[in-house]
């Protein structure tokens, strides 16, 4: 896999009202939050600097996700990505410092998802300590979690991230049609040099937020469900309720966070060695459970 992403390292998220998301973040997921003069609120919750930026912005929604690399794929797909004629800007060094890494370039993909890749992520010396007791997130190497975007463009955007970025196939889920009339539902599930069973998944619709959904993984089955009480509490909307799907084992739910991001939050998704691995095709998400409901966006 060289020249391959490594991780999904953070997300940007805009909001009007940048504290209404890092309150969640702090007091439901139990992020930390660093608090800047520019309004935007950063949170972390490993060794990373912060995992999630929200940022102030005119209207609410996902902005894009940031891959990490290691220097020489960083290196290799700038190469590639010239090579194959692919638009994308080199970062400043103010906007690299801003974001705590090295060096960065942005780009799009065929659907229109704006990327982001780095190099070279600054790691805090203190250890993180959640707001939260007894909260704790597994990331660290295997990045921050997934991200599932929207893929409107859906095999010209899978083939850019396996072509040009890297990244493996996993799993093709396939699901009947939701209604009559409408196309049969499609993910791609694509994993990077980390051992997740994917990092991104891809969606062949579109997202009203910009995003289909974004995971953070927990470290106990107890963790998953004390959060899913603070969920309730917070009066915020379940998208899903508690289930196991069937590609990666993942025993999760879904919420609608502020700016109508949905966020999974899981426990004991399956790990692999891509030296190992044979790509599946699926035709039911969920073992069990995992009831959807999709109501409006809310801030």
């Amino acid at each position: 896999m060289a020249n391959a992403v490594s991780s999904l390292g953070y997300v940007r998220i805009g909001m009007q009202d940048p504290q209404a998301w890092a309150s969640v973040g702090e007091d439901v997921l139990g992020f930390a939050a660093n608090r800047h003069e520019d309004g935007s609120v950063h949170l972390r919750m490993d060794a990373a600097p912060f995992r999630f930026v929200i940022e102030q912005a005119p209207a609410d929604g996902f902005i894009c996700a940031g891959w990490e690399c290691s220097v020489a794929a960083f290196s290799g797909l700038r190469e590639k990505f010239d090579a194959n004629d692919i638009a994308f800007q080199t970062g400043s060094a103010d906007e690299a410092a801003r974001r705590e890494v090295a060096a960065y370039l942005c780009g799009e993909d065929p659907s229109g998802n704006v990327f982001e890749l780095y190099h070279g992520r600054t790691r805090v010396d203190s250890e993180f300590n959640a707001k939260i007791e007894d909260v704790s997130f597994i990331a660290g190497e295997l990045g921050m979690g997934h991200v599932v975007l929207p893929a409107t463009e859906f095999s010209e955007t899978s083939s850019f991230y396996q072509a040009l970025l890297g990244f493996g196939m996993s799993d093709e889920l396939k699901l009947p049609p939701p209604a009559e009339g409408m196309p049969e539902m499609a993910v791609h599930f694509l994993h990077a040099q980390s051992p997740r069973h994917h990092s991104l998944g891809l969606f062949n619709g579109p997202a009203p937020s910009g995003v289909v959904h974004v995971m953070v993984e927990l470290a106990s089955l107890d963790a998953v469900g004390t959060c899913l009480d603070r969920v309730n509490a917070a009066g915020l909307p379940i998208t899903a309720t508690l289930g196991r799907h069937a590609n990666d084992g993942m025993v999760s739910f879904y919420f609608l966070a502020p700016g109508g991001i949905p966020v999974e939050v899981g426990y004991d998704g399956l790990q692999f060695d891509w030296d190992d691995f044979v790509p599946t095709r699926s035709t039911v998400g969920d073992l069990w459970g995992h009831a959807y409901s999709f109501p409006e966006a809310t801030t």
